[in-house]
């Protein structure tokens, strides 16, 4: 990499995982907004009663929420043992912390956006 430049495009950041966790994301929010689509198609053409339960976007923020808050721990979690257990099984007497961090930062991240989710559901409460 070029001292001169600031982010390298073609390096594996967090070694893959960041890239599934969003891919991961990706596809949920594709399958609820799927079955969003055919369940407006059923209602729409098929069932024709009033009384039909409404599908709401807050369940897919309590899903998205959970997700992102909880892999937001699994990742500073993982990277926290990751670091430990490198160390220790390094034999130096001196630890050194300072690699490697990439999974905590992109964990505490994780942790933030499913606090916001939770805030974004209080607030969609409140209007109903």
């Amino acid at each position: 990499m070029n001292p001169n430049q600031s982010f390298n495009l073609n390096a594996d950041l967090l070694n893959g995982f960041a890239s599934i966790f969003m891919k991961l994301v990706f596809v949920i929010i594709l399958i609820y907004l799927l079955i969003m689509i055919l369940n407006f198609l059923r209602d729409k053409f098929i069932n024709k009663e009033v009384n039909t339960p409404k599908a709401d976007i807050s369940d897919l923020l309590v899903l998205l929420n959970k997700l992102f808050f909880f892999s937001g721990l699994g990742f500073v979690i993982g990277n926290i043992l990751s670091a430990i257990f490198s160390e220790i099984f390094r034999h130096h007497n001196s630890m050194n912390f300072n690699e490697g961090w990439g999974n905590l930062t992109f964990g505490i991240i994780l942790i933030f956006i499913g606090i916001g989710l939770k805030e974004a559901i209080k607030i969609l409460k409140k209007r109903e």
